[in-house]
């Protein structure tokens, strides 16, 4: 039986713990061994690991190692919960292509699982449009000229076989770059899966790849794929193969796949995650017709000046810069950060944080800037004010148990558009 252990990050557990969870004295070594290489724990401390702003997956074999945001960490029975709601943020990233309701899927509580379920189901329904065909380039003795000859082979090995010619042809086939990728890691989840659900999507899946040429894949094979309008549409798919393989450690002989890591930084997904729905529906948030840009890129806080060129200092990028009629009307700066209601501890407010905001709203002559943070077990909302500028501090609920993933995003756009309408106008 597959041995799951469940952080939350921050959480700190000490190898007894561990133990008591299943894992073994020297299935803790290895884990602490492949943290060097991941750096998601803190190993500092005696005989414990404290987890870090990072969520996602670490398999060493049957073991399975997940780490859920911080927010429900004191919460009980919310894993189920936890998990399904972090594949929805996923989902609106660049880091899963997720399109049925996948709320059942957490009831194992497996995100390893889960992820290889989605990759494989997914997958499958792309297939039902047609697999991906593409023409190759090839070389070879035929009886009769397909394409054209290769004078210089043809002189080389066929000067005295008169009844073979050496063509160089493009022939349109299943057996390309792409469909190896796939191949390749459909075989290797296989391999992984202890599902048997995943076990029978993959055996689908491998069956109709079976005419496409088993390939080693290596990191490189992702360099060398272009995408174009005919094969878009399979582009989520070998993102999440390249995650599968990049992020592994395989038995080349066994084809086994020893170690696998899915991990994502925390603070860069809620910051994608909330920039990402408030472009797509800027018009039902905002409702006026503005532009919402991520890690915006125009001023630098100081300039130095000089006889000679003058050179730019330190660049500003805010998280999510709106604009109504190329005017700045709101900066919004994303922080994964927990506030406590308590003035004199200035609600865990960070001073660099402050410092940030206020230059970008001076650089971008914006009047009104906004610190978005999650909400944990209380709502805390507080405005400040610089000169001209407002200041709000806001909190966004993540935490629910819609029934699908559009009643997540709903609930998400619904908080967000009353966090902007209770702003000063």
């Amino acid at each position: 039986m597959p041995k799951i252990i469940t952080f939350f990050e921050h959480e700190r557990k000490t190898f007894k713990d561990l133990e008591n969870e299943g894992l073994s004295k020297n299935e803790i070594k290895k884990l602490i061994k492949l943290n060097d290489k991941l750096k998601i724990f803190n190993t500092k401390y005696h005989k414990s690991i404290k987890a870090k702003q990072y969520v996602g997956v670490i398999k060493i074999k049957n073991i399975t190692i997940q780490i859920l945001p911080k927010i429900y960490k004191n919460e009980n029975n919310k894993q189920k919960e936890a998990l399904t709601n972090l594949l929805y943020m996923l989902s609106y990233t660049n880091n899963l292509k997720l399109k049925e309701n996948i709320a059942n899927l957490a009831k194992d509580n497996d995100l390893f699982e889960i992820y290889i379920y989605i990759f494989a189901k997914n997958l499958l329904k792309e297939i039902e449009r047609g697999i991906y065909k593409d023409y190759n380039k090839k070389e070879d003795e035929l009886n009769y000229l397909k394409g054209k000859l290769n004078i210089n082979k043809q002189i080389k090995h066929n000067l005295t076989k008169k009844h073979k010619l050496y063509c160089i042809y493009n022939e349109f086939s299943e057996n390309n770059p792409i469909n190896q990728i796939l191949k390749y890691t459909i075989e290797l989840l296989k391999n992984a899966t202890k599902n048997s659900k995943n076990k029978k999507l993959l055996n689908d899946l491998s069956f109709i790849f079976e005419d496409v040429e088993y390939k080693t894949i290596t990191n490189k094979d992702f360099d060398k794929i272009a995408f174009n309008r005919m094969n878009e549409r399979f582009k989520p798919y070998i993102k999440m193969a390249e995650l599968f393989i990049k992020n592994s450690s395989i038995n080349l002989a066994t084809k086994d796949l020893e170690m696998f890591s899915l991990i994502f930084n925390m603070d860069l997904l809620f910051e994608e995650f909330i920039g990402n729905i408030l472009r797509r529906y800027k018009e039902e948030i905002f409702k006026k017709d503005v532009d919402v840009y991520l890690q915006h890129k125009k001023y630098y806080l100081m300039t130095e000046i000089t006889d000679e060129n003058n050179k730019d200092f330190f660049a500003l990028k805010p998280d999510i810069v709106v604009k109504e009629n190329d005017k700045t009307i709101l900066i919004i700066d994303t922080k994964y950060k927990q506030l406590i209601n308590d003035r004199s501890k200035n609600y865990n407010l960070h001073q660099s944080d402050i410092y940030q905001i206020f230059a970008y709203l001076k650089k971008y002559n914006c009047k009104n800037g906004i610190l978005l943070y999650p909400t944990y077990n209380e709502e805390i909302t507080k405005t400040f004010k610089f000169d001209d500028e407002m200041l709000y501090i806001k909190q966004i609920n993540l935490k629910h148990n819609p029934k699908s993933k559009s009643e997540y995003i709903n609930l998400i756009k619904d908080n967000l558009k009353s966090i902007i309408n209770s702003l000063e106008r």
